[in-house]
């Protein structure tokens, strides 16, 4: 297995790390990290268009021996809810299938 790269910088005050292999941010910061901030490391990190997601685990997986906030950046054909409703990616196979199985429902075809 391959060395991770993980690269360190500045952002805002924060100290930001990125391991650019598996695409995981994370910022050491004082609990007044805004989302505007965290959205702006993104965007300076990954670019714009990219699109991340933080996860909250179940509370037996959680460790909190730091403040510290983590992001993963998802690939285009990873799935994200589309809060806008304007994601071209709604045109994939699983969205076509499950919306002719609910179609099949309603018209009585399907169990």
């Amino acid at each position: 297995m391959a060395e991770p790269d993980i690269r360190t910088s500045k952002a805002h005050g924060y100290e930001v790390h990125v391991d650019t292999g598996i695409g995981h941010l994370w910022v050491i910061h004082d609990g007044k990290i805004t989302w505007d901030q965290l959205q702006d490391i993104k965007n300076a990190t990954w670019g714009a268009e990219a699109r991340a997601i933080e996860v909250y685990p179940a509370e037996k997986d959680v460790v909190n021996s730091l403040n510290c906030r983590h992001l993963w950046r998802l690939g285009p054909h990873d799935f994200a809810p589309d809060l806008l409703g304007n994601d071209p990616a709604q045109d994939s196979l699983a969205a076509r299938c499950m919306s002719a199985w609910a179609e099949a429902r309603e018209d009585g075809y399907a169990g």
